[in-house]
C-alpha cells in the first residue's frame, strides 16, 4: 500500500467518524430540550377559578420567572399580542418545576376571568412564559372556539 492510498483512506475514516461524532451529539440535544405543555381548565365558578398547567416534561428542572396571558389580534406576519394579565410586582417569584411535573396558574375569586369577556370574537390564548436563562418562548395555553 503507498502513502497516497493510506492518506485517503485515513481521510475516510476521519470523515465518518467525525459525521458519526456529530450526529450523536445532535441526537443529544434533540434529546435534552426543553419541552413544555400546557393544559386548561376554564370554569364559570369564581371560587373554582381557571386553571392553567405548566407541564415540564424534559428531563431538566425549568425555574419560572414571569408569565403573561395574551390574546392575538392580526395573522401573521401582522400579529400583535396584547396582555391582559400578569402577575402584580409583589407576587413575582421564581417557581421551580421539576422534571416530569406540573406547575398550575389558578384564576380564582378576584383573579378569575371569563373568556367569553376576555375574547368576545373567540380567539386563541396564549402564555408567554419566561424562564431563567432562556428566551421568552410564547404557547397557545387555549385554542379557542
Amino acid at each position: 500500500m503507498n502513502g497516497q492510498a493510506l492518506s485517503l483512506m485515513l481521510a475516510g475514516w476521519g470523515a465518518v467518524l467525525s459525521t458519526t461524532l456529530a450526529a450523536i451529539k445532535v441526537w443529544e440535544l434533540w434529546r435534552d430540550r426543553h419541552r413544555l405543555d400546557i393544559g386548561y381548565s376554564f370554569c364559570g365558578d369564581e371560587h373554582h377559578g381557571n386553571t392553567i398547567t405548566i407541564r415540564n416534561v424534559s428531563g431538566r428542572p425549568l425555574i419560572l420567572c414571569y408569565w403573561e396571558l395574551q390574546l392575538r389580534h392580526g395573522y401573521w406576519p401582522w400579529a400583535r399580542y396584547n396582555t391582559f394579565k400578569s402577575p402584580e410586582p409583589d407576587e413575582v417569584s421564581d417557581h421551580r418545576i421539576e422534571p416530569y411535573s406540573s406547575y398550575p396558574l389558578v384564576f380564582a375569586d378576584e383573579d378569575h376571568f371569563d373568556y367569553e369577556k376576555v375574547a368576545p370574537r373567540g380567539g386563541p390564548l396564549y402564555i408567554l412564559l419566561h424562564f431563567a436563562g432562556r428566551r421568552p418562548t410564547r404557547l397557545m395555553a387555549y385554542p379557542g372556539f
